[in-house]
């Protein structure tokens, strides 16, 4: 709620976390070595006795401790929300550690490490519990000193309608961080009084209540724009006090957009978005897939090559189909694919168009006569998608979002089927791992949308290691 003093409050449990990190592989270490002659010899093989000393695995750590920084700010572990339940926050802190360890466990199979894997499931334990444990604390902390009057903030609403009761309700969710509602002040006749804290009075008795109370902060929560019609009076009294004043903005409809304020020099701005606003996620994720469409286009060159020849010899045309799809908020791009049907299928589409088995714009069909036998292979294994990995690496496109669609199939979209298109699309999503074409147009499109609201890192990890199975099985594929 207040900015501030969350990042300064996130800042400090971060810095306090690597400290508990770089702690919990030294105690790892210290319980490894003198575990070795504890432990049933049935283990020695698991234990593997030798060790390098401690800082020789000083790169290790640094590597893991970078992966975890970023997979902790993607999960959330660091934005302060209290409507999170106990159990969720330590699934959160779960999550990151057991990451941890896979990336760890990743990096020691990949480089042929010899690392023990009793060090890594030791460190990722002692992690995670030291992490639980310095929640709890700092939490059982902060409920015992903001109990005190003394370390309590106390806020003043403007207002007794619904939103107002409603943020007085969210701030004694704050309880926690000191926040105290005072009491609502009326900001017209006709109001409804609170059931909950006090009515103080009305606006102009705002210098009054201030001088016979202790008010840190004031909010203005207005019905409508017509509540604030006095806000230049109360920001005068505010001014002229030095007291904090706050304005609720959530004056219009938005279900499901997310509200933030920014400024364009010293032009405050604000800001309704349905699109994922994490930018450093954003920028993680592009990262990735930079690096893994440039590592799996050189890993796979002498396959794609091959593949390559036999799309030539099975059936006349050129090897790389091209087609323009509609990428980023409609913007046009050349897709690459390995051709799978015989040349000029385009042109007879409208003969087979009345055998679509798809509902909706997309056309799909269970035994198109278009495709080649080769080419029925190659979607059947959706290797014919591979040469996508260069959009990807052009930007046009990512390793996980939505499919990139036809631009006429954009023109037949609804209204509300059209914010797919506020993400890049890529290689692989959620309708790719649900069953793709046996899945209605209508859920296909929800599918995107879930995808778009509920985006994270995590979420793109989960949607590549359900690809797999869902590739080599070829389920839904036509």
């Amino acid at each position: 709620m207040f900015r501030e003093h969350a990042r300064l409050f996130a800042a400090l449990q971060f810095a306090g976390d690597l400290v508990l990190t770089c702690l919990a592989f030294l105690l790892a270490y210290f319980t490894r070595i003198h575990a070795w002659g504890i432990l049933p010899r049935a283990l020695e093989r698991f234990l593997n006795p030798e060790l390098m000393p401690p800082g020789s695995y000083a790169w290790i750590i640094l590597l893991g401790t970078a992966w975890w920084t970023v997979t902790a700010y993607s999960l959330g572990l660091y934005r302060p929300s209290v409507r999170r339940h106990d159990w969720q926050k330590v699934r959160v802190v779960l999550e990151s550690s057991l990451l941890l360890g896979l990336f760890i466990g990743f990096l020691s199979f990949a480089l042929k490490l010899d690392l023990s894997r009793f060090l890594i499931a030791l460190f990722v334990f002692y992690q995670a519990a030291f992490l639980l444990l310095a929640r709890a604390i700092v939490g059982l902390q902060a409920r015992l000193l903001h109990r005190q009057s003394l370390h309590q903030r106390n806020i003043v609403i403007i207002g007794t309608n619904p939103k107002a009761l409603e943020m007085g309700r969210l701030i004694t969710m704050y309880s926690d961080w000191g926040l105290r509602v005072l009491g609502h002040v009326e900001a017209g006749a006709g109001s409804d009084p609170p059931s909950g804290p006090p009515v103080l009075g009305a606006v102009a008795d705002l210098p009054e209540i201030i001088e016979n109370n202790v008010v840190d902060e004031i909010i203005i929560v207005g019905a409508d724009a017509r509540d604030l019609e006095g806000l230049d009076e109360v920001l005068a009294i505010c001014k002229e006090q030095g007291i904090r004043m706050r304005v609720a903005v959530d004056l219009f409809p938005a279900k499901i957009t997310k509200v933030s304020m920014e400024f364009l020099e010293n032009v405050p701005v604000i800001t309704f978005s349905a699109t994922p606003e994490h930018a450093f996620a954003l920028l993680v994720k592009r990262v990735l897939d930079v690096l893994v469409s440039v590592l799996l286009l050189l890993f796979l060159l002498p396959f794609l090559m091959i593949v390559g020849v036999l799309v030539k010899v099975t059936s006349s045309g050129p090897v790389i189909y091209r087609q323009v799809r509609c990428g980023l908020y409609g913007r046009r791009f050349l897709l690459y694919k390995f051709r799978s049907m015989y040349e000029g299928a385009e042109d007879v589409l409208w003969e087979i168009k009345h055998l679509n088995e798809m509902d909706g714009p997309v056309f799909k069909m269970r035994n198109d006569p278009r495709v080649t036998p080769f080419g029925r292979f190659l979607r059947k294994s959706s290797i014919d998608e591979l040469p996508q990995l260069w959009n990807v690496l052009k930007g046009d496109m990512s390793l996980v979002g939505p499919r990139a669609p036809l631009p006429e199939e954009v023109r037949e979209y609804t209204r509300w089927q059209r914010r797919r298109l506020s993400v890049k699309p890529g290689i692989t999503c959620l309708w790719q791992v649900s069953g793709r074409s046996e899945i209605d147009f209508h859920e296909w499109m929800k599918l995107d949308l879930q995808y778009i609201d509920n985006w994270s890192l995590l979420l793109d990890f989960k949607i590549l290691l359900r690809t797999f199975p869902v590739v080599l099985l070829g389920k839904g594929a036509r």
